[in-house]
């Protein structure tokens, strides 16, 4: 598919691609104005990451989070990221990435969370379930990647009590007295990936 490659000036070093509502990164890469469950993008390029429009090892590094499941071929994207990227950094969830937050939105009365992981349930926004070996899969080939060992992200949603008992001084007083455990659920994988070298593993 042909596409007009986007100059990038010299000092503009990061990439986020799939944005969406992160405004992480110099440059910004989304398909569309607004995510598939209608929140505003922040994006100030737009193109699709199966053909980014931008010269080889432009950035520094790059980032593509919670993206490569939406995506018709997330081996395609993955290669765009290392011929564009020096380093980039991919995550994505730990299992079908919906029915949790679901349940811990419910658990949370966070409306947002509940909504958000509904509509992706609904849309079948999620095409694939990527794991890391489906990373490394991808990325070998005609060049060669270092890609570090996989490891659950420590980012993580807190369960089960409703938010507002799970916080400030009140929060001391509700677990003393109910002894409810704070559950923690960590739910992306995380990825990093060096690109034109070769892989030692």
């Amino acid at each position: 598919m042909a596409h007009h490659e986007v100059l990038v000036q010299h000092s503009l070093r990061t990439l986020n691609v799939g944005c969406g509502q992160d405004d992480w990164g110099e440059v910004r890469v989304d398909v569309g104005y607004e995510t598939q469950t209608h929140f505003e993008s922040t994006l100030n390029v737009r193109a699709d990451a199966h053909n980014l429009p931008f010269r080889d090892r432009v950035f520094s590094f790059g980032r593509c989070w919670h993206v490569l499941e939406h995506l018709d071929n997330p081996a395609q994207v993955l290669l765009e990221l290392g011929r564009t990227c020096e380093r980039f950094d991919v995550r994505f969830p730990v299992d079908e990435g919906y029915y949790m937050q679901m349940i811990i939105g419910f658990l949370n009365l966070d409306l947002q969370m509940f909504l958000g992981a509904y509509r992706t349930l609904r849309g079948r926004f999620h095409l694939w379930r990527i794991s890391p070996s489906f990373v490394k899969r991808s990325l070998n080939g005609q060049a060669k990647y270092c890609l570090s060992a996989a490891a659950i992200s420590n980012r993580f949603i807190g369960y089960p009590g409703p938010r507002i008992l799970l916080s400030g001084r009140k929060s001391r007083l509700f677990t003393r007295f109910f002894k409810i455990p704070l559950r923690k659920y960590y739910y992306e994988w995380k990825v990093e990936v060096r690109a034109g070298q070769v892989d030692t593993q």
